[in-house]
This record gives C-alpha cells, structure tokens and sequence, in this order.
C-alpha cells in the first residue's frame, strides 16, 4: 500500500508505484546488493513484517535509476540497433557481428556479444546467492548508476561498487572474464557552471571510471563468510548481532563547536572539523572557552527497512542524530 502526502497526480503515481522487477521470496535467496548491507539491517529487515507503507515520493530516486536502466537496454534491443551503430561511426563489420544475449551454440569465431540483464546464481549451503548484471561488452562488466555528483567527487561508494562488480564476476564468470569494470555514473544533478569552476567537479553529465575487479577466490570468501554471518545470526536477538558501523550508517563527519564563553552557548564562537583545529583556537584565547563535539548525522537508518523494531536507531533517535 501506498501514500501520497505530496499529492503527485495519478499519472506518475501510478509509474511510482510499479514494480516489476524480479523479486525473489525465497527466504533463503541472498541477492548481491543485499551482501553488501549491514548484517544487523539485513537480518532485523526480513523480520519486518511487509505490511509497511510508502510514501510514493520516496520511490522518486529508485524509480528514475530503474527508467535509466530500461531505456538503455531498449535501445539495444531496439530494431534499429544497427542502424544507430552506423550513425554514431561505428564500422559495419563491427556492426553486422554484434549479438545480444547470445546461448553458447549462437557464438561464431566472428561473433561481438553483448549481454544484459541476465541473472546469475549460485548455492553457497543452504543459501542461493543471486545477482543481475547491466552490460557486459567484450569479457567487460558496465553498471549503470543514477547518482548524485557527491558520491562520484568523493568516491564514497568506490568499495561496495567494487565488491558488487565482484560478486556479479564470481557469479557469471563464464561472461565476465576481465578482471575490471566501469561505472557509467549518470549524473541527476550536474551543473555545466560547477563544471567549468571546479577541477574536481566532473566535466560531463555522463563519466566512466574504471574499477579493479577482486580475485574470484578473494570473492567466494567475502561471500560465504557473509552468509554464514547471515545465517549466525538469523534467529538470535539483536543484542547478540554486531553494531552497524559508522559507514555503514552514512555518518556525517562531527562538528567541533568552540565557545569563548562557556556559559554562552546559544551561538558557537566558530565551528571547526577537527578536536585539533578546535583546540588550538582554544589554546590562543587563553583557554577560557570550550570545545563540544557533535556527533554527526545519521543518514542509512532512514532508508533502512528495520528502522522501527531496531534498538541501535532508536538510541540515534532519542540523542537527536536520526531524524526519521
């Protein structure tokens, strides 16, 4: 079920509220973007009962990526495929030889395959760990991610893009088989003027970064040793269950608020980022002020399906670090 508190219109409401992606409801089927959640919001989630209601503006972000993403494939699946090839200068030879998503009885010595969407799984014990690749090209893994500029100039999403690229190679080795990928990050809020300005900034809408993929036994490692963390704690109260860690929470760095006057605080003197920088403005004012950490903001919770029933947000939300 969902809510509108935004009053979007029934025309893109209804966009919102579909959903046809493949879900899986095998309590026992671990995809590869799940992996790569904290342990505690991954086990405490699937004890959510799905009952939960959304609010169709929080599927805005979601929805776009998932447009993106059938739009690309349309393209190549389109029937003037060839004929797109050809006006973007592509050779003919090249053009005649491309195959989407071909079965190995379809491959010629001459044969250019593209592969895209295909799931892949694989039985790690009792557990199926499963995964859907965007685009491979030439042995090459291509993900598509709709992103802000942010996490790009701050390259904060590098490893778990790196550990899903690894995943997706363990799981289809047989179609990706070189040992790197490449983020096609599609930017959702870039500025031609912050392009201009900013050398850090990226120059274009559209950037591929290369990523280097980890070793498949490296891989199958991470793999079952998160499953069988999954599996430790399935059942055991979340006392027991190891905390979500500050990155895993997207926590902004603290702020170091210096006040003069200590018996003062409506309005800090200057803030700082470091205890050291606050110190030391501190120690030149004769050390008659103060200096107070606050603790940085907690964003992941907000998007986490156990925010409800979890202790570890709850005591977030009491000291004013979550706001929900």
């Amino acid at each position: 079920m969902f809510t509108n508190t935004s009053n979007l219109p029934m025309s893109v409401s209804v966009w919102l509220a579909h959903d046809d992606y493949d879900h899986s409801n095998d309590p026992y089927n671990v995809s590869a973007t799940s992996l790569l959640k904290p342990i505690k919001s991954l086990v405490l989630g699937n004890r959510v009962v799905s009952n939960a209601v959304t609010d169709v503006k929080d599927l805005i972000p979601s929805r776009m990526g998932t447009a993106v993403h059938t739009a690309i494939e349309n393209a190549w699946l389109s029937k003037n495929l060839k004929q797109h090839l050809l006006s973007l200068r592509y050779s003919p030879k090249l053009v005649e030889n491309i195959v989407i998503n071909p079965s190995a009885d379809e491959l010629t010595e001459d044969s250019i395959p593209i592969y895209m969407e295909l799931r892949g799984s694989i039985k790690v014990g009792k557990y199926t760990v499963s995964g859907k690749f965007d685009f491979v090209s030439g042995g090459v893994l291509e993900d598509f991610k709709t992103t802000g500029t942010y996490g790009y100039i701050n390259q904060s999403n590098a490893i778990k893009y790196t550990q899903q690229g690894s995943i997706y190679r363990w799981l289809h080795s047989d179609i990706i088989t070189e040992d790197y990928m490449y983020i096609q990050y599609i930017f959702t809020d870039w500025s031609a003027a912050k392009a201009r300005q900013d050398k850090n900034y990226p120059a274009n809408r559209i950037v591929s970064q290369r990523y280097v993929l980890q070793s498949l036994q490296d891989t199958e490692a991470f793999v079952v040793s998160r499953i069988n963390m999954i599996d430790m704690y399935q059942d055991a109260p979340e006392s027991d269950m190891p905390d979500c860690t500050p990155a895993d929470l997207w926590e902004r760095d603290p702020v170091f608020k210096y006040y003069k006057n200590p018996n003062s605080r409506a309005r800090s003197t200057k803030n700082f980022t470091t205890y050291y920088e606050a110190h030391e403005r501190f120690m030149q004012d004769g050390s008659v002020g103060v200096v107070v950490e606050i603790k940085g903001e907690i964003k992941f919770c907000s998007y986490c399906p156990a925010v409800d029933i979890c202790q570890q947000a709850k005591g977030y939300i009491n000291a004013g670090r979550l706001i929900i």
